[in-house]
């Protein structure tokens, strides 16, 4: 589905229009090979350069193809499908049109769509800058919510059941996930603020100061936030252990506790003469005898802390 968009600097809001212009911004969601052929007239990019906006695994990266600068990035995806927890997302500039190509429905666009921007779409170098700081924003609030939600399990150890170990490998993913398209797209960024790609005005500098931290604190604190579920992992897996060690150890007991019992029933079960056989008490003793056998073994193992 393809979407244009214009502001100029006189304008107060984004406006949709039905025509390209230069300066507008060209939004292509739910991209299909027919979209990518109306961007390819556009642009004068072939088809092999652009279909790889249409591949959930594509890598974030930066390329120059004469007048058109092509970035790969991926932001936080909105609903979780296949086990994938980023999505795709294309940017091109060039010196008429700014693209963005997403094969799903991007929040990060459509949030822009929704409020709009404070700049013109004919800054297309600021609009870039401006979409990237987005997403790495989004980054660090999808980070954070992971960090709290760790740190709330951190908080009840020893109600540790099974379903928080599942959890914790379920963020462990998704923060690995994270990584693998923070660290590529912080190269990206800094080739960006080099400045041998896009122009870049002075108005920019606080944008793009504001972009490289945010890009940097994102991939700090996930690396961060990795680190500490490994080492809660670690305590879960000492917590499990200990857990079993106490419930073996306890159902060890209780069957040397049992095994006096059932010896004697097994003596005293036997077709030949034994002690007491004639003792009208006998089956008294014998009860009285077992118990307090069984009994000394659970104080003993009490006193060495076995049970």
């Amino acid at each position: 589905m393809i979407e244009i968009y214009f502001k100029n600097i006189k304008s107060e809001k984004l406006k949709e229009i039905k025509e390209v212009r230069n300066g507008c911004w060209i939004n292509i969601k739910n991209a299909q090979v027919e979209d990518l052929k109306y961007v390819s007239h556009l642009t004068g990019l072939e088809m092999n350069d652009l279909e790889e906006s249409l591949d959930p695994y594509e890598l974030p990266r930066i390329e120059r193809n004469e007048d058109n600068v092509i970035v790969f990035v991926r932001s936080p995806q909105q609903e979780e499908k296949e086990d994938i927890y980023t999505s795709p997302l294309t940017l091109i500039a060039n010196s008429k049109y700014f693209f963005t190509i997403s094969y799903s429905q991007n929040a990060i666009i459509e949030a822009i769509i929704k409020k709009g921007v404070d700049f013109s779409t004919t800054q297309r170098s600021k609009f870039l800058i401006y979409v990237l700081l987005l997403i790495s924003k989004s980054f660090t609030k999808k980070i954070k919510n992971i960090k709290s939600k760790v740190f709330h399990q951190k908080k009840s150890l020893e109600n540790v059941e099974s379903l928080d170990i599942i959890d914790l490998i379920k963020n462990e993913e998704i923060l690995n996930q994270y990584i693998s398209a923070l660290v590529p797209m912080k190269n990206v960024f800094e080739a960006i603020a080099s400045g041998g790609y896009i122009h870049l005005f002075s108005d920019d500098a606080d944008l793009l100061e504001d972009m490289i931290i945010s890009i940097k604190q994102s991939t700090d604190i996930c690396t961060v936030d990795v680190k500490s579920i490994k080492s809660l992992r670690e305590s879960y897996q000492i917590i499990f252990t200990n857990r079993l060690n106490k419930t073996i150890r306890l159902l060890t007991s209780f069957t040397v506790v049992l095994t006096v019992p059932m010896i004697i029933t097994s003596i005293y079960g036997m077709n030949i003469s034994l002690p007491l056989e004639d003792n009208p008490l006998a089956f008294s003793y014998i009860l009285i005898f077992t118990f307090l056998v069984s009994l000394f073994f659970l104080l003993l193992f009490y006193v060495k802390k076995w049970l």
